[in-house]
């Protein structure tokens, strides 16, 4: 193979990995490259990138970025457990749908089809889902590779059949069960199809088979008669000749393709058109398949195989300004927290089995990574004396338990100085006490003197610094980077002085209240809102429209748009407004038994089907309905000056799977 030459400077892609090239190179044998006969399928997955692939012995593999890179090495590769081909002689693509990762993988030799499940969450492995697509599942001999694509909460499965019909099926979260295949639409098609969201609508492409090798294209619609196909421009403006890959992140859309053997990525930029086309790599590096894209914390990652040899290239380039794991370094010293737009997570530590007590799935350390820096923890005492993480009576990670101290292990290792660096960020750490015990309830010192000894035995940093601040008064940014902000919603010792209790005083904390305020002993002024429970029989698209009218009030609020009787038009109490602390809850729940269409916080936070059987008008859920909100605020969040609103703390922050709320959020500060 030609050796590729260096990529342009002009290019905003820069190579992976140790090489200029960008190649995959496995680190269990450093010697070597990664190669694929077929096509790779790359997809996000709970803060990980994942790739699917076969090699040139037939044999399928998977690998995940390291969780320490947060997504910028590859670990080993593992052999896929094909059941069909013993492991061999599969065509794989993969996945992930609202945080659960599925993978196809299809007979190179058959074309039948089979569906495999990670199970993330207990054994770590795929599992075979038997006999669970339909009949007709089977690809023609020139058209092995499918499409498969997560929209809305299912699954769609596209691929051109023996008869070059173009097919297509869908797997539904809730029945967790296929559908019966149908046509897109009549009529003879050829190649690989190309299955993308594309601001929102769900298109599929595909090359006719009447001799004209015309692109035609369809959306997926919903009309009066239900979810249609529906024949559409072909968006990619003849680029799927060869086949396209496409990921979006909010508003943004990257379309990866091939010309002349040469790599390209188009950005479609705010809904708008598509903007010209980079060359991804050198000049000499050319590929044998389209390339394929993914986006994840803040970047948009381009893998695909070489033409001669099939060396996996792995390129990247940043989608924003700034790094989503130091935008702290850009705001000054001198500016209050309270005066930030903060990113945060809802009992941030809740990653359990169970759906009504999970509300993430992300690991602290993957947060901090896509730019949280508010966690909202639930702890309790063991008789170990040490603290574990829990949400309403459930301990999380069984068997073994998630220790505070493991916690805060996550936190030290990303905001503390690294290489001689100064550190840029800091951490607001609010800790409740999930204990509601009689014993805890008559004597809070408790929990109090656990969490003092927490962080009394919490060793300094190299220079001598302290890693916590626990004053009970607001700090500026500057004099806590580096540092964890204890926030302290558990009561305070009895026998210490109001104003002298370590951490800001939030024990007065309302619960289920959309609008209320604290004045801590010391002065500081905090306005929340958390209003979570709705225990009363609604409409999915009620509840979740009763929670954004909220969230959005308290923004306002914060922003000073939306006065209080009695506050100051003048803008003289801008001064005051700035030490206020706004903290605001993007959460909520159903009544788990007998109230509400979808009661699971996960589907409040990403959205869900309007009616039981989830067959009906999608309802977008409040992270995308913010993230809408931040979009109208002056053109945009961030493009229209500084506009603080105050810590946001949220569910399941990296789904839809598209998402840039965080970034959003993040954006308001410059």
């Amino acid at each position: 193979m030609t050796k590729d030459s260096d990529t342009p400077k002009s290019s905003t892609w820069v190579p992976q990995g140790p090489t200029e090239q960008g190649f995959l190179i496995p680190p269990d044998h450093p010697h070597q490259h990664v190669r694929a006969q077929f096509p790779p399928s790359i997809a996000t997955h709970r803060g990980q990138l994942w790739m699917v692939w076969t090699d040139f012995s037939d044999q399928i593999w998977y690998a995940t970025t390291t969780p320490e890179s947060h997504g910028d090495t590859f670990a080993a590769g593992q052999q896929f457990p094909y059941v069909e081909g013993d492991g061999k002689h599969g065509v794989p693509v993969i996945a992930n749908l609202n945080g659960i990762l599925h993978a196809i993988v299809v007979s190179a030799k058959t074309g039948q089809m089979n569906h495999y499940i990670y199970n993330a969450d207990e054994q770590f492995t795929w599992i075979h889902q038997e006999d669970s697509l339909p009949d007709g599942c089977v690809a023609g001999k020139k058209s092995r590779e499918p499409a498969l694509v997560a929209f809305h909460n299912k699954l769609f499965l596209a691929w051109i059949g023996e008869d070059k019909g173009l097919y297509y099926t869908e797997w539904d979260i809730h029945s967790q069960t296929w559908m019966a295949i149908s046509r897109v639409s009549e009529g003879d098609y050829q190649g690989t199809p190309a299955m993308f969201v594309l601001n929102g609508s769900l298109h599929v492409l595909s090359e006719t088979a009447d001799g004209s090798a015309d692109i035609v294209g369809y959306r997926y619609d919903y009309t009066e008669s239900g979810w249609t196909w529906a024949p559409a421009d072909d968006v990619s403006e003849g680029k799927a000749a060869k086949g396209v890959s496409a990921a979006s992140y909010g508003n943004n859309a990257y379309l990866g393709f091939i010309e002349d053997d040469a790599v390209y990525v188009a950005a479609h930029l705010d809904g708008a058109s598509w903007q010209k086309p980079e060359h991804v790599g050198g000049e000499d590096v050319v590929a044998r398949f389209p390339p394929q894209i993914a986006v994840i914390n803040g970047r948009v990652h381009c893998i695909f195989a070489g033409k001669w040899r099939g060396d996996l290239h792995w390129f990247s380039r940043p989608v924003l300004g700034y790094d989503l794991k130091t935008w702290m370094g850009a705001i000054d010293d001198d500016k209050w927290l309270s005066n930030i737009t903060i990113p945060g997570t809802h009992d941030s530590c809740a990653r359990s089995n169970v759906p009504f007590v999970r509300t993430q799935y992300l690991s602290i350390s993957q947060q901090l990574a896509l730019g949280i820096r508010f966690f909202d923890l639930r702890l309790r005492k063991h008789d170990d004396g040490k603290l574990y993480c829990y949400h309403g009576g459930m301990p999380i990670n069984l068997p073994k338990g998630l220790s505070f101290e493991q916690v805060m292990d996550q936190v030290w290792q990303f905001i503390g100085p690294k290489y001689g660096d100064k550190a840029t960020e800091t951490v607001l750490i609010s800790i409740n006490n999930d204990d509601k015990s009689a014993e805890q309830k008559s004597n809070p010192k408790i929990f109090y003197d656990a969490v003092k000894e927490a962080v009394k035995v919490t060793p300094t940093y190299e220079d001598g610094s302290k890693r916590w601040y626990t004053e009970p008064v607001t700090a500026k940014l500057g004099d806590v980077r580096g540092k964890a902000v204890l926030l302290r919603r558990y009561y305070g010792d009895p026998d210490v002085e109001p104003t002298e209790r370590m951490g800001l005083d939030l024990e007065q904390w309302l619960d289920d209240n959309p609008d209320f305020t604290i004045v801590t002993a010391n002065g500081v002024r905090v306005r929340l809102q958390d209003k979570w429970k709705y225990a009363t029989r609604c409409s999915l698209n009620e509840l979740v429209t009763s929670k954004q009218t909220f969230v959005q009030e308290m923004m306002g609020r914060a922003l000073g748009t939306l006065k209080d009787p009695g506050d100051e038009e003048d803008g003289s109490d801008l001064p005051e407004l700035e030490e206020t602390w706004f903290i605001n809850f993007c959460s909520a729940v159903g009544d788990p038994v007998e109230h509400g269409e979808v009661a699971e916080a996960k589907w409040i936070a990403v959205g869900a089907h309007s009616d039981m059987h989830f067959f009906g008008k999608w309802i977008e859920g409040m992270n995308v309905r913010t993230r809408d909100y931040l979009r109208t605020m002056d053109d945009g969040a961030g493009r229209g000056g500084t506009r603080r609103l105050g810590v946001v703390n949220l569910d399941y922050p990296e789904l839809p799977d598209d998402s840039d709320l965080v970034a959003r959020l993040i954006e308001t500060n410059f």
